[in-house]
């Protein structure tokens, strides 16, 4: 019998039984689910990560004072802001300062989390202006009441980006007028929806924006990317001087730490589903090594004719292993296909790209067919093994 012909035995021996097959192949499919699913989506989040940090500038990093820390010295003033942009090696430095403010429109009150923060921001990272301009340091010195709001609270509230350029926004910290719109950028996070806002406004416009006022970190970007991991190390030992304060007490962290991080966050997570997925193929490979022995029982009359014609023991097992194979594999190529929806369905509601992984499916198709072929090894031998005057007595 030849190879084809033999695939197409064991298809039709399948077919025959076809919810038994089904129940076997459900180990394999959620398996191999489980591993294209959480690779998908682990590529995804990795992917997005390098996404949003593409918004930033070459040499970008973060200094903020560590978690925990009890010296009060140590925390970060605007006067550290101003004086940081005098030093060698920096290129642009900024903050960031969140206030909370709302705005009733009728009977509507309306929720915007205010970033307060300086004109240097935008040489730092990607801002998306789709309607007027971002503010300039004129206005930051002066204290200008100015702001850019995003996308979605201009149409909501004016219709279109370019219908609230020059209105005034008059939120609980004072009246604003509106100098641009932005187009946010997609983040892992994705969009929570609801009544929440964002906008952009000077720092020094902001309450309490005194020289000593206390900010959460200082942004910077180093004047040569190459060098970046000796100026962060120089910025926590300028601020601990400053502030009679120990280097320790502050953080520096960098877009490939932040990129490292959430690597090490999905790799704990694949390993953990991982695991899952090996036994899920391990209870799929038991299922099926029980199905292809009763199998062979049932056809044992089958076997003994076929031998005593002329089959040899290897073309039985052969036969056998088919059969065994063929099963996973389709229980593979299922997991595979509902790993891929699965996983474009998450990155769809959490706004990531849509990452398919060629190398987690043919794992997923080699894992099935040596599942198929190890736990199909035992029955196909036993079958193989079967002397022909036995096998033609069994009833």
């Amino acid at each position: 019998m030849s190879m084809w012909e033999s695939i197409m035995v064991a298809l039709d021996n399948l077919r025959v039984n076809k919810m038994r097959s089904l129940l076997t192949m459900i180990g394999i499919v959620f398996g191999v689910m489980a591993v294209v699913t959480v690779v998908s989506i682990g590529q995804a989040g990795q992917a997005s990560v390098l996404n949003e940090l593409s918004n930033y500038s070459d040499g970008y990093f973060v200094v903020f004072k560590t978690a925990g820390e009890g010296n009060s010295n140590a925390s970060i003033t605007l006067r550290d802001l101003n004086e940081a942009r005098k030093l060698d090696g920096v290129r642009f430095v900024s903050t960031s300062s969140s206030f909370q403010m709302s705005e009733m429109r009728g009977t509507e009150k309306l929720l915007l989390n205010l970033l307060g923060t300086t004109s240097d921001m935008t040489k730092m990272q990607k801002v998306d202006l789709l309607a007027g301009r971002f503010f300039n340091a004129q206005e930051q010195r002066t204290k200008q009441k100015v702001v850019v709001v995003e996308k979605k609270y201009a149409e909501k509230v004016y219709g279109s980006s370019e219908r609230a350029l020059n209105r005034k926004l008059r939120l609980s910290g004072g009246i604003f007028q509106i100098i641009g719109v932005y187009k946010p950028q997609k983040s892992i996070l994705g969009d929570t929806g609801g009544t929440q806002y964002n906008a952009y406004a000077p720092l020094e416009s902001m309450p309490n924006s005194s020289a000593g006022r206390y900010i959460s970190s200082l942004d910077v970007v180093s004047e040569k990317p190459e060098q970046m991991e000796e100026l962060m190390k120089e910025m926590k030992g300028w601020l601990a001087m400053r502030h009679n304060a120990e280097p320790e007490q502050f953080t520096s962290q960098s877009g490939k730490d932040a990129q490292d991080m959430v690597s090490n966050i999905f790799g704990i997570l694949q390993v953990v589903i991982g695991s899952i997925a090996a036994i899920s193929l391990l209870v799929g490979g038991i299922g099926i090594m029980n199905i292809m022995l009763v199998s062979v029982t049932e056809r044992t009359r089958e076997i003994g004719i076929r031998k005593a014609i002329g089959a040899t023991p290897s073309a039985i097992k052969l036969q056998f292993l088919i059969e065994s194979v063929i099963l996973s594999f389709l229980g593979g190529m299922t997991g595979a296909l509902l790993g891929l929806l699965v996983g474009a369905g998450v990155s769809f509601f959490m706004a990531l790209p849509s990452v398919i992984s060629a190398w987690a499916i043919v794992l997923a198709f080699g894992f099935s067919a040596t599942v198929g072929i190890f736990f199909g090894y035992y029955p196909a031998n036993k079958a193989s093994k079967l002397q022909p005057i036995e096998a033609l007595r069994y009833e």
